[in-house]
């Protein structure tokens, strides 16, 4: 029953019970359950009390078109960022918008929230249906990096790096960070973890809700360097460009985070060089890990390999329905694993994939044309195509800095 203010009155929207609003909010899309949010105070209460949809078609979200425009427009109040879905048709966009001051970049999708950069270089947990923000240690936190502010006023003016190199307060985070990942969602008030790569891949660290201060789990050397990590069977595991793999504890213990050598470091055997490295925990069980190599015999010059990884080390490329009937979705976001009889557009079998920071390989991807962007890998056929619109903004500088995430089910 609607309230009413008299015998005329008509009930609005804003008199729908809140439970009603939960069942309409669980049937929602990301676009649909952004719109809900916003027609009013109690729609967005409802939002706000639900938490992240579970929304069963991943999205794609790019900033492409506001890569060129971030580093010398400084009037806009507001960033507006394109989704997506691979299996509409290509002019087929939503619309999303940020603060400008909280988005300069994006490092991670996990359960439903983003990891951000925003203008102080400094990470930030966002929430894109009830604009919740959770700050993250500030940077100035990392020992290799110190905060410049002016003699007058006090203002911040650069950041200073351990190499002496000065960067811009917002442009330093561009550089900076790699990949975040989220343990679980802070929706949920529980002790989520954010683990992060950062400095050119190199270092791997790790902040706990609510805690004030980045502790740094590793530090590689001898040209390796972190690719991807992700949270499989509650903890996080973690691969190098060098193929090894590590398992992390990061409880209690007094003597800090404890780390668990999966697969040693070896050079890669294969024709070609290795481009990307990804983890990814499955509905059944396994670990699987992704790697995209060079392969001139493919029709696009680009191969994908599948790896199962168990406790004896990751084994040789598996073959046949590794994926039974299911598809990946590869990049920034923490990798998923998704059954598609009940995605429309999802083709089975296929890596959905969105370029990731590529350093290590960047002369190799000058020649490259297929790389960039977001690309559907057909693992029967070996075919690589764009799947949604490409930003071309430099080509993406080839892939360097990549401008695009996919946000997946809040499972």
């Amino acid at each position: 029953m609607f309230a009413a203010a008299g015998p005329c009155a008509s009930p609005s929207l804003s008199d729908l019970p809140i439970d009603l609003l939960l069942i309409i909010l669980e049937r929602l899309e990301l676009p649909h359950a952004l719109a809900f949010a916003a027609v009013c105070t109690t729609w967005s209460s409802a939002a706000t009390a639900a938490g992240v949809p579970r929304s069963r078609t991943p999205w794609i979200m790019s900033w492409g078109n506001h890569v060129d425009k971030r580093l010398d427009e400084r009037r806009r109040s507001a960033v507006t960022c394109n989704l997506y879905h691979p299996g509409d048709a290509v002019d087929k966009i939503y619309r999303v918008s940020f603060l400008k001051s909280s988005f300069v970049a994006c490092y991670g999708a996990s359960h439903g929230w983003l990891v951000l950069a925003n203008d102080l270089s400094n990470l930030v947990l966002h929430n894109p249906v009830t604009l919740a923000m959770i700050p993250l240690p500030p940077i100035t936190d990392f020992a290799c990096v110190e905060a410049v502010y002016g003699s007058e006023g006090g203002n911040l003016e650069n950041y200073l790096l351990e190499t002496n190199s000065r960067f811009e307060a917002y442009r330093l985070g561009i550089w900076f960070y790699q990949k975040a990942v989220l343990s679980c969602s802070p929706s949920r008030g529980g002790d989520y973890v954010v683990m992060i790569i950062h400095n050119n891949g190199e270092r791997l660290s790790f902040a706990k809700a609510g805690q004030s201060r980045w502790q740094v789990a590793s530090t590689l050397s001898g040209g390796d360097r972190y690719l991807d990590c992700a949270y499989h069977k509650g903890r996080f595991q973690a691969v190098t460009l060098h193929g090894m793999v590590e398992k992390w504890d990061l409880g209690g213990a007094s003597n800090g985070p404890t780390r668990e050598v999966i697969y040693a470091a070896r050079p890669y055997g294969g024709l070609g060089c290795i481009l990307t490295r990804h983890l990814v925990s499955t509905p059944w069980g396994d670990l699987l890990q992704v790697r995209a190599i060079l392969a001139r015999h493919y029709p696009d010059g680009i191969a994908f390999q599948i790896c199962k990884v168990d406790p004896d080390g990751c084994k040789g490329v598996v073959q046949g329905n590794v994926l039974m009937d299911h598809a990946l979705f590869l990049g920034l976001n923490h990798s998923a694993c998704l059954p598609t009889q009940n995605l429309p557009g999802i083709r089975p079998h296929c890596i959905y994939f969105s370029a990731p920071v590529i350093i290590h390989a960047f002369d190799w991807l000058l020649g490259l044309r297929v790389w960039g962007g977001v690309r559907t890998y057909d693992v029967k056929t070996g075919k690589f195509e764009r799947t949604v619109p490409f930003c071309d903004v430099k080509e993406q500088i080839y892939g360097l800095f990549p401008s695009e995430v996919w946000i997946t089910q809040n499972l």
